[in-house]
């Protein structure tokens, strides 16, 4: 996985009947069982089948696999479940299947009953899998335009330099400017890219700017895990720049604007050129 497979990422929600080789299946499953992420959290993946298991997604159309996981409820469990989905997500993509992120749009209590979660278990989201139709259905192109899945915010407002005072250009960000594109990419939940990341020479904070009504009690707090999927993406950048660098807390105590709380950091080893 690495950056172009990042750019080749699109939402699916329509797929033809193309069975899935059970070689490609055999290593996304190998992935699921050996697959770590930075924060330590342990992930429970498990496949499941439309028919057998009785789940469903009214904004699906022809899946009949589904990917779902869940975690035990710890600190940092959203970034963890986030980075790790999203790097199955990535293989999946660079092994030629379709994939979207589902939370509210989906049979919850089917999906949990099949994933069997427990009192102290959040399984935030699943994923349909399988190979993408020729053409999209009439309800996934209206939902793409309404959330306006291809646009992104200006890089200005999401990125900054020593403070949130200090807006990062495109210009601006020297060796960060793959790994910051890269965020800016990122899929997230309704298209709201919580996502406030500020670049103080070797660290990069992450800051999560929260929407009402995005932390549940079954579903954690999905803009966390969305998160993780930019933090996910940084990391893959980061390496394909010749970036070494680890994920750690080291709350910088920047006055961050309302509803916008520090979550990570992502410290580099050495000089960034330019930044």
């Amino acid at each position: 996985m690495d950056s172009s497979t990042i750019k080749a990422r699109k939402s699916v929600r329509t797929f033809s009947d193309k069975p899935i080789p059970d070689e490609i299946m055999a290593k996304l499953e190998d992935f699921t069982k050996q697959d770590t992420n930075p924060f330590g959290v342990p992930i429970t993946f498990r496949f499941l089948d439309r028919r057998r298991d009785g789940v469903s997604s009214p904004v699906i159309v022809g899946a009949n696999t589904y990917v779902a996981a869940k975690y035990r409820r710890q600190e940092d469990a959203e970034l963890g479940f986030g980075c790790s989905f999203e790097r199955f997500v990535l293989l999946a993509t660079s092994l030629g299947l379709g994939t979207v992120w589902l939370a509210a749009t989906i049979d919850r209590k089917a999906f949990e009953r099949a994933m069997g979660v427990g009192s102290d278990e959040v399984m935030p989201a699943v994923t349909p899998l399988g190979y993408a139709a020729d053409k999209r259905s009439v309800r996934e192109s209206l939902m793409r335009r309404n959330m306006k899945s291809d646009e992104r915010a200006p890089f200005e407002s999401l990125f900054f330099r020593g403070d949130f005072g200090h807006p990062l250009g495109e210009g601006e960000a020297g060796g960060l400017l793959g790994p910051l594109q890269m965020v800016r990419w990122s899929p997230s939940a309704t298209n709201k890219q919580p996502w406030r990341l500020v670049v103080d020479g070797g660290r990069v904070h992450f800051f999560e700017r929260r929407t009402k009504g995005y932390a549940r009690e079954s579903t954690g707090d999905i803009q966390k895990v969305d998160m993780g999927i930019a933090a996910c993406h940084f990391q893959i950048a980061a390496q394909d720049a010749g970036l070494v660098g680890t994920f750690m807390k080291s709350d910088p105590g920047i006055e961050a604007p309302e509803a916008t709380d520090y979550v990570t950091t992502f410290a580099i080893s050495g000089e960034v050129s330019g930044a």
